[in-house]
């Protein structure tokens, strides 16, 4: 491998917990980086090589700061895609590529994509307005329970609701959505694939996903899932179909609805992943890792996985707003096998995520039950 490839300059659109992860492994690599994030306190902030406070979804600032690079990727879906455009026209090497992002920030076109390539999904319906959702209901083309979504901007379980009733509609905005199937379903689960630009392509193994009932967001993820072998193979195979129709170059990160041996793919994101960060302790390569790799073309990284391993997210408490302040984290170190992640966010507020714990162990139960106690004992408050 020519050693030149490590002279390129990286651009990292987002500075949140993905983009400091990003940076962790490419100080190890030597590789020069550039981050755009809005936020003056973004946890990368002092661990990249340049640091740019901007607005990413501007079209000029996002333009700008790619010309800067010789290769561009992001941390967050929702940025300017014509800005990741117009820098694929100069000739610079944007990765994933803006079409494949272009698909995956509108849920529309994103569901779409999954019924024109035959890749299993619940049904659904566009609308354009509230209006003409309520105008559908009238002749009674609806059924309840449905599961509305945002067609843009939504994220971990923001712009997603279940409605039960006609009384659920009056609290939903007027905007673009999606009206798709409720399915029950047993688990979900998700599959993250790695693609490099030779097309290569190597997943990690199905982890299971249980979350918050109030906040929807992701709780606990259980690597690797308790699921057969042959349900573990299907959904691998699922991703490896998507990464390939997409043209996905970088990380897939493929979440799904498990209903007996019938597999459902929700919702996609083209980048790391909270379901992924087990692999930085239990796998060979993390998905951080496998993401430089697979923008540098490099060959992928090996993903075996060892022992059971159990991630807890660590998300501000409710009811407290400001500077962050950390209760009882010197009990994660209580026990053996886990591993403490701390994102550097200044602010806390409801639900954010601040951090993670990662327990390996070789028996699930013990990691489980462990995770659980830190769940009840860890508290992210304002000062």
């Amino acid at each position: 491998m020519n050693s030149k490839i490590f002279d390129k300059k990286l651009g990292i659109v987002g500075g949140g917990q993905l983009g400091k992860m990003l940076l962790s492994e490419c100080a190890k690599m030597g590789i020069y980086t550039s981050v755009l994030d809005p936020s003056k306190n973004s946890p990368c902030k002092n661990l990249s090589n340049k640091f740019y406070c901007g607005d990413f979804n501007d079209h000029d600032t996002v333009y700008n700061f790619g010309k800067e690079c010789d290769l561009i990727t992001f941390e967050i879906e929702h940025i300017n895609v014509d800005a990741l455009e117009s820098l694929e026209k100069i000739g610079k090497a944007v990765y994933p590529k803006s079409n494949t992002l272009r698909i995956i920030q509108d849920k529309n076109l994103q569901k779409s994509f999954f019924k024109k390539n035959n890749i299993p999904t619940s049904n659904f319906k566009y609308f354009n307005s509230l209006y003409d959702f309520k105008k559908s209901i009238e002749k009674n083309e609806i059924k309840f329970p449905c599961v509305w979504k945002k067609t843009k901007f939504g994220y971990d379980g923001f712009g997603v609701k279940i409605l039960n009733s006609l009384e659920d509609i009056d609290k939903l905005p007027n905007s673009e959505m999606i009206i798709e199937d409720y399915i029950l379903f047993e688990k979900e689960v998700s599959v993250i694939v790695a693609r490099n630009v030779k097309g290569d392509i190597k997943c990690y193994r199905t982890v299971e996903m249980e979350f918050n009932n109030i906040s929807n967001q992701v709780e606990y993820v259980i690597s690797p899932a308790n699921i057969s072998d042959e349900i573990d193979m299907k959904a691998q195979k699922i991703a490896i179909k998507l990464s390939e129709s997409l043209d996905c170059v970088g990380l897939l990160a493929v979440e799904m609805f498990l209903t007996g041996k019938e597999i459902l793919v929700n919702e996609i994101a083209p980048r790391p992943h909270n379901s992924g960060h087990f692999s930085i302790e239990a796998c060979e390569s993390s998905q951080f890792q496998q993401h430089i790799r697979a923008i540098f073309n490099l060959d992928l990284g090996e993903t075996n996985h060892s022992g059971s391993a159990i991630m807890l997210n660590l998300v501000g408490d409710e009811g407290f707003t400001g500077k962050v302040c950390y209760e009882n984290l010197d009990k994660v170190f209580s026990g053996k096998s886990a591993n403490l992640h701390i994102y550097g966010k200044k602010e806390t507020r409801p639900n954010r995520k601040m951090g993670h714990v990662t327990i390996i162990c070789d028996k699930f139960e013990e990691a489980y039950e462990k995770a659980k106690i830190l769940k009840e004992i860890i508290k992210i408050k304002s000062k």
